[in-house]
């Protein structure tokens, strides 16, 4: 069994009014059942009190927090701040769609460019060709373009 929690104020009004003469005749049985009362009281008391105390603290942080202490005034602002990261994550959500979206129409001009890329030099390996030096040298096509190289390259 643990030590009885002190009770001080108890004790020091119990030491007053004790009487040795009742309680040695049986006459302060009654009285040690209310000494006993006080204690579990005064153990309550000191108990609430430092509860009460915590949660004055917890009210100083949140007042701090939130400039005010007025309840319906803290609903509000708790509100606010819902109302601000609800915000805060549709706009990343509206950020990450809008990546994707430019990725997406990253990823196709790549495409696009790789293809034109590719076709560029496909006319090049043909104008470096044996076809293709020949055609540059006949006198009737002297006039050089991405279309005469284009129908050059089907003819040969």
């Amino acid at each position: 069994m643990s030590a009885p929690t002190p009770t001080p104020r108890t004790d020091s009004a119990w030491a007053q009014t004790f009487d040795a003469n009742a309680f040695l005749s049986g006459r302060g049985n009654a009285a040690n059942q209310m000494r006993d009362e006080c204690a579990t009281l005064e153990r309550e008391l000191t108990a609430i009190t430092a509860e009460r105390d915590h949660l004055h603290a917890q009210l100083r942080a949140l007042t701090l927090i939130c400039g005010t202490n007025d309840a319906n005034k803290f609903e509000t602002w708790i509100d606010r701040a819902n109302a601000r990261a609800e915000k805060a994550e549709a706009d990343l959500a509206a950020a990450k769609e809008r990546l994707r979206s430019e990725a997406m129409d990253d990823y196709a001009s790549i495409k696009n460019l790789q293809r034109e890329l590719a076709i560029e030099r496909a006319r090049l390996n043909w104008l470096e060709s044996p076809s293709g030096m020949d055609w540059q040298w006949e006198p009737e096509r002297l006039t050089v373009s991405r279309a005469s190289i284009d129908a050059a390259m089907t003819e040969a």
